[in-house]
């Protein structure tokens, strides 16, 4: 009798254990998130569509771990010590983020595929936190409904299809352009228009993709419907920076040097909305910051606008893309707004 109330007690540990661990993750995901993006906890945005699935994960674990300590009689104590296992080497991976961004532990500037090996290695063990708690999550789950035959590989699969159905709505989120369309700021005056850069070609050539935003941009500029235009970005090696390439673009025909502010350092979406968020949090509280850019682009850094608290308006350039690229640019941009909704990266 003695044993087996020493392993209920422990099962009620191990169960409040892994409740407290998920909480953990939860509280410390939303710190990294705002901390690492310079931005002060008091202004954390509870109806963001990242924060909320962070809090329905977090939620639907703990509930799973409630109802398993009402419904099991038994509770198989190794079952509790491997999901305390994954919540804690979910919780490490968060740990491992933070050092590797406040501790400067990878001293390196070794880039793999444009992006500064650091980013990616913090990225990495986001992914893999969150691949973590998904399956822990299915885990539990699978052993509320009685599926132990095969219990891993049946929570393994249940994994990848709930990443899948992530995926699908995403890039349903990024299909819809048509939020996007001019038409819909038509008779409104923006004081600044802003163009994320892309990619410029020798003798500081802009991109074909580059060129219509900035060709849109002057549309709206000769209109009236911007006042100032806002350029971004930063330069890859032996290139002129991609702001100054739009500046000398547009200053050729015929817009106002001092109606141009550039910002020739960012390097990603995230920072040049951080630029903005820092350089024109002031005038966007009253007017919206239009920003000018592919319409598989605005869906993503609209949301970023929105988590930094920029108040901004997208516009679609006039840049068409083929069935195969659509497909490539939106699938990309597609996870690299999951990317952002769960770990503002």
């Amino acid at each position: 009798m003695m044993k087996k109330g020493r392993l209920a007690n422990n099962s009620k540990t191990g169960i409040i254990i892994a409740g407290m661990l998920s909480l953990l993750y939860l509280i410390f995901l939303i710190y990294l998130k705002y901390d690492l993006n310079d931005i002060p906890l008091k202004e954390i945005r509870f109806d963001y569509i990242g924060n909320l699935m962070n809090g329905f994960l977090a939620i639907v674990l703990i509930i799973a771990l409630v109802v398993i300590s009402f419904l099991k009689r038994t509770l198989d104590a190794r079952k509790l010590i491997f999901v305390n296992i994954l919540l804690t080497l979910s919780l490490t991976l968060l740990l491992a983020v933070w050092m590797l961004a406040k501790l400067n532990f990878l001293h390196t500037d070794k880039m793999i595929f444009n992006f500064p090996l650091k980013k990616v290695y913090m990225g990495a063990a986001y992914v893999l936190s969150l691949f973590t708690q998904l399956f822990s999550l299915n885990y539990l789950w699978g052993w509320i409904i009685g599926t132990d035959s095969l219990l891993e590989l049946r929570t393994a699969i249940r994994t990848i299809v709930g990443i899948a159905v992530l995926m699908a709505f995403s890039l349903i989120f990024v299909w819809n352009v048509k939020a996007f369309s001019q038409s819909r700021i038509e008779n409104q005056t923006f004081t600044y228009g802003c163009i994320p850069g892309a990619a410029v070609y020798s003798r500081g050539n802009p991109s074909p993709i580059f060129e219509k935003r900035i060709r849109k941009a002057l549309e709206l500029y000769q209109k009236g419907s911007i006042k100032k235009v806002i350029l971004t970005g930063g330069r890859a090696p032996g290139e002129m920076t991609e702001a100054e390439a739009a500046k000398k673009y547009l200053v050729n025909l015929g817009v106002s040097k001092k109606n141009i502010v550039i910002e020739n350092r960012s390097s990603t979406t995230t920072e040049q909305i951080h630029y903005l968020r820092k350089n024109f949090s002031g005038a966007a509280a009253h007017d919206s910051v239009l920003i000018i850019s592919d319409g598989f682009h605005l869906s993503r850094i609209t949301q970023i606008a929105k988590f930094y608290r920029v108040n901004s308006l997208g516009v679609s350039s006039d840049y068409s893309l083929s069935f195969e690229k659509t497909i490539f640019y939106r699938t990309r941009e597609s996870i690299a707004l999951l990317l952002f909704w769960f770990f503002a990266i």
